[in-house]
């Protein structure tokens, strides 16, 4: 999966005298502002580079944790962090204690089952209220599940993920797909703009079957000429040259697809692929829990 990925250390000690009532939030995001400067400065760069003024707390979920007999109060956090430059967000999820000075760095478990004891918690913070806005119905199975795939043809990781989700549909109402080319000189573009062009038709399931099964290794030059030209010599349906294809595709769908793409960074997808399983966000193909997901 390509994706920027922080990793916020902290130990976890706790001081029962140091429990306050709610999460004290301007010291949590100081806190973390001087983790992601002192981040940047190990790796050579500029900590001032980093803004406090462009970090917010989008979501905070609290939860009660028994150690020793006492309740701790926890909160799972999604901090959103935007760049300056690019305007590009990211959510950083974390789970802290009341004073925003500590990080759970790991889990919390029961022993005697190995049961997180936050998951509950991390759940309703990755949870996407209502309708996205992305996504086609790919296809529909006899399960209860609703799910909707964001994926780039040429990821690896989507195309397991893809391969999986297909073997599920036992346990998926409604799959949906969204789509996030990465790079746009691999011929994923290409790819996408045919899954977009016959979206709904009858052969609709063999053209997303042909982007996700496609051989790179075939591709070379100019890619998405390329992938046009194996597509039609399987599907027969274009008769002007490669060149002419694609400037028709990109002409009828780029527009609907940048839109797509920046509802989809908006709400925090940086790279692929991501499953939302019953409005719950999964980043990465992580199928231990998204088979958790669907067994819900």
């Amino acid at each position: 999966m390509k994706r920027i990925i922080v990793s916020l250390l902290a130990g976890l000690v706790l001081f029962p005298s140091m429990i306050m009532a709610g999460l004290q939030e301007e010291d949590l995001l100081n806190n973390v502002h001087k983790r992601f400067q002192s981040i940047v400065a190990e790796r050579g760069g500029e900590p001032d580079s980093i803004s406090r003024q462009g970090m917010t707390i989008e979501k905070k979920i609290p939860f009660d944790v028994k150690v020793s007999g006492k309740a701790l109060t926890m909160f799972a956090v999604k901090i959103s962090l935007i760049d300056a430059a690019t305007g590009q967000k990211q959510n950083v999820s974390l789970i802290v204690d009341e004073t925003g000075s500590v990080q759970l760095d790991g889990a919390f478990a029961e022993l005697s089952t190995g049961l997180s004891l936050h998951q509950d918690a991390l759940d309703q913070l990755e949870r996407i209220e209502g309708d996205p806005g992305v996504g086609d119905l790919l296809l529909r199975g006899s399960g209860d599940a609703q799910v909707l795939f964001l994926s780039d043809p040429f990821c690896p990781y989507c195309r397991h993920g893809y391969t999986y989700l297909l073997d599920q549909m036992d346990r998926i109402d409604q799959l949906k797909i969204a789509h996030f080319p990465i790079n746009p000189n691999s011929g994923a573009l290409a790819l996408t703009f045919l899954m977009m062009e016959f979206k709904g038709q009858d052969n609709y399931l063999d053209v997303v079957d042909f982007a996700y099964m496609i051989d790179m290794d075939d591709l070379s030059g100019n890619r998405d000429y390329q992938v046009i030209s194996m597509f039609n010599q399987e599907f027969g349906v274009f008769e002007d040259e490669p060149e002419k294809v694609f400037a028709y595709l990109e002409d009828r769908h780029l527009d609907l697809l940048t839109e797509e793409m920046e509802k989809m960074q908006g709400l925090g997808l940086t790279g692929t692929p991501v499953f939302i399983v019953n409005g719950v966000m999964v980043n990465g193909f992580n199928k231990v829990r998204i088979n958790q997901l669907l067994e819900k």
